[in-house]
Parts: C-alpha cells; structure tokens; sequence
C-alpha cells in the first residue's frame, strides 16, 4: 500500500533497497551471537543514495542491564528525547544519512514484540532493526539475519507496517 500526502510517498520502505556489506553482516551478527542468549543492541549507520542506503558500521551500546527478554523503557519520554538526541549527534558527528536502532532476539523471532511494536507506537513513526543471532545447536538450527521494520501512524488510523529486506553485498 503506497499512500501519498501533498505528492509525496509515504511509504518509506516501498522500492528502496537496504544493503549492507557482507563484513558489516558478519560482524553485527557475531557480535549478536557473542551475547546470546541475552538481548544486545546498538545503532546501525547508512549512507543514502537515489533509492537505496548503504550501511556502514555500526556500535553497540551497554544501556540494557544484560537481558533475555524485553524490557519496557522506565520514561517513555527520555526514551524518545534520548533517541532523537542521539540520532542527531550521530548524524553529524559521523557524517552519516540514516541512523536505526537495533536490537537482538535470540529467540530467533523476526517479528516484532509486543514491547517493540508499544515504543513505535509511542514514536508514532520510525524504524527498529532486529537482529538474529547464529544458533547451530538450535533444532532446527537457528542462522543469523537481520530484517527491518518500518512503522509509520502519522497519517492513519492502522498503522503501515512494512518489512525491511537487507540484501547483503560483496565489497
């Protein structure tokens, strides 16, 4: 579903391509590995180009207490102040287009939980990188990706939620 206000597309995900380096991929998902079965998370960088972003790098961060299940954010409000703030320094201290956050699930679930899918309601409009770490004791065996989720409430009642499909490339 494509919406349109004012001429503009709505849809940010809607024929724009995710693509990360395979280094990139391998590193993130290890890092996600390392930390299984606890939750790790961190902010994933992109360069934006005509229809695509690139990433780049990306950082972990040791905010959560270690984990194995979702936490609610204690101030919704210092959530989103310290996201929004964080996002901007990023961007211009790094020099980088898109800032995300992602978080793991060991689980092996892609889809968003119940604590993720509240904090973008809370946000109204954003994105919220899931990574999944490499299980192979795991029946079956459990092989790391990573998906994005695009979430968008500003303009109707249901939200647009879409699936961010990274497309891992050789550098």
């Amino acid at each position: 579903m494509t919406l349109k206000r004012d001429g503009e597309d709505m849809s940010a995900a809607k024929d724009f391509r995710y693509l990360i380096p395979e280094s990139l991929f391998i590193e993130i998902t290890k890092k996600s590995t390392e930390e299984y079965p606890n939750i790790t998370n961190g902010w994933l960088f992109a360069d934006r180009k005509e229809n695509f972003g690139i990433c780049t790098k990306f950082i972990t961060t040791s905010e959560l207490h270690k984990s194995k299940v979702h936490v609610k954010p204690r101030s919704w409000m210092r959530y989103k102040k310290s996201k929004i703030y964080n996002m901007r320094k990023f961007k211009a201290e790094l020099g980088v287009d898109i800032v995300w956050m992602w978080h793991s699930h060991p689980s092996g679930n892609e889809k968003l939980h119940a604590i993720d899918k509240r904090i973008l309601k809370y946000l109204s409009n954003g994105v919220m990188i899931i990574v999944i770490p490499a299980v192979p004791d795991k029946t079956p065996e459990q092989k790391a990706h990573l998906v994005g989720w695009y979430y968008d409430k500003r303009y109707t009642k249901k939200p647009i939620i879409e699936k961010m499909v990274f497309e891992i490339i050789s550098e």
